[in-house]
């Protein structure tokens, strides 16, 4: 920053130095051009730098100009004193000595004071001690030598000194702004709330503006700028441990849930089997009972049958959710096809299941699980379709997988629900059919823990066909015998 800018803070000490050093100059300068022809060329060249070195002073430092002022007459004056009241004892060389001890001692106030204390010495110089004495004129050249080094002696210790101070101003203003930092920092550290680091960075923009008389310099720019970047960071950092403690609630909701719902399947697979097999042999034991009863007995097995599909879903789910290993073989995808078929049979009553295999296709999974899939889309295609239309059931090898669709003429997917079949506990809108929801959810988590893919579809002509991609593979070499 120019210190004689506008935007120059009123006690900027460049401002104050480089004014005093216009005054003096420019005095001298002046005075210089009343002096014969030596005198006003010195003056013209003061008067030369003043004007076209620096701009229009910024008010309100009239006594720190005196001040500045004093100090660069002062040690000129000494110096003065001193080579007069000793003329008889020194010499020029002495004088010249002398004066350079005043340029120095002055410009340890700063650049103003070195320069213009080197203008006086050497009018002083000039007009005391160089012949012809009293009078500002210089009968041999070599002088100027004596002058220009007076000159370069000041603006050399000016120069020094003031960037000496500007270090310690930057000094000082990065002590300034780590301390501010430290002290937002250690307020975000603590924040518990996106709320206390609001407050934080309140607080601590404030004192910088009440730091810096509520002006925005580029030193509180840039501290504000610093604090607003630690704000982003703190509010991030809130923010992913909401975000943590969140999942970290929502696993342990899913753990208790899978271990209750695991608990609770094992406990009821029992005595629901025992209910199922008693129903059972109770109807074929009694064919002549009343159709009422009978109707009774058929809703026991019925809706024992589809609360042990239930049961053997959440089960399924369970398994492959909490990550447990699975027990991978390669299986003929016909064999897996044809045990399906035999447990779907119930829902299958009266319909044509239309199949179409590539020969000697086989995959590589857990055979109880991926018949599980089968059922659970076999039964869903049968739950969703009128009663006695048909339903199709294909597989073929796709590159290093096997694809295996079940397609049915049923009214279709409702739009938008592709994705969403395969939630947990999803029912489609004026679903009329009994069930739990978990079919397709058990599907989906059984194709992912294969390492495979499932997708639903709407399929030309009316339907709906879901393709669930599974690992394929040779089968095993068979071991020679002798």
């Amino acid at each position: 920053m120019h210190p004689y800018r506008d935007d120059a803070p009123p006690d900027d000490p460049g401002d104050r130095d480089d004014l005093a050093v216009d005054v003096v100059i420019g005095v001298v300068g002046a005075g210089l051009l009343l002096c014969g022809p030596t005198g006003a060329t010195i003056g013209a060249i003061l008067l030369a730098v003043v004007l076209l070195s620096r701009s229009r002073p910024r008010p309100g430092v009239a006594l720190h100009v005196l001040e500045r002022v004093a100090a660069c007459v002062g040690p000129v004056a000494a110096a003065t004193a001193i080579g007069v009241l000793a003329d008889a004892h020194l010499g020029l060389p002495d004088d010249a000595m002398l004066y350079l001890f005043a340029i120095m001692v002055a410009a340890l106030g700063g650049r103003g004071a070195g320069l213009g204390a080197a203008a006086l010495s050497v009018a002083a110089y000039d007009f005391f001690f160089i012949p012809p004495r009293f009078e500002f004129a210089v009968a041999e050249a070599h002088h100027f030598v004596t002058f220009a080094v007076m000159f370069a002696v000041g603006t050399a210790m000016g120069t020094l000194v003031v960037r000496l101070r500007r270090t310690e101003a930057a000094s000082r203003g990065r002590e300034r702004r780590t301390a501010a930092l430290l002290a937002f920092t250690s307020d975000a550290a603590s924040a518990k709330s996106v709320g206390d680091v609001t407050t934080a960075v309140a607080k601590n923009v404030q004192d910088v503006l009440g730091a810096h008389h509520g002006a925005l310099d580029t030193e509180a720019r840039e501290l504000a700028a610093a604090i607003e970047q630690q704000a982003g960071v703190a509010i991030a950092r809130l923010q992913l441990a909401d975000e943590a403690r969140a999942q970290a609630l929502r696993a342990q909701a899913e753990e208790l849930r899978s271990s209750l719902l695991s608990t609770v399947s094992h406990d009821l697979r029992t005595p629901l089997a025992i209910i199922t097999g008693m129903a059972t042999q109770l109807r074929e034991a009694l064919p002549d009972l009343p159709a009422d009863q009978r109707e009774s007995l058929d809703t026991i097995v019925d809706e024992a049958r589809r609360l042990g599909n239930v049961l053997t879903n959440l089960l399924s789910i369970t398994r492959v959710e909490s990550g447990a290993e699975l027990r991978r073989d390669w299986v003929p995808v016909e064999e897996i096809v044809g045990s399906a078929l035999d447990r779907a049979g119930v829902a299958l009553a009266g319909r044509d299941v239309a199949i179409a295999l590539e020969p000697e296709l086989g995959v590589v999974v857990d055979a109880m699980l991926t018949e599980q899939l089968l059922v659970n889309l076999l039964e869903n295609a049968a739950k969703h379709t009128p009663a006695g239309t048909p339903i199709e059931l294909s597989a073929a090898k796709d590159g290093e997988r096997v694809a295996i669709a079940v397609s049915d003429r049923g009214p279709g997917l409702p739009a938008g629900s592709e994705t969403r079949v395969f939630e947990k506990f999803f029912r489609g809108p004026g679903a009329r059919v009994a069930g739990a929801g978990l079919g397709l959810a058990v599907c989906r988590g059984i194709a992912i823990a294969h390492g495979g893919d499932i997708r639903a579809g709407a399929r030309d002509g009316g339907g709906a066909t879901f393709r669930v991609w599974l690992p394929g593979g040779d089968p095993p070499a068979l071991e020679a015998t002798a």
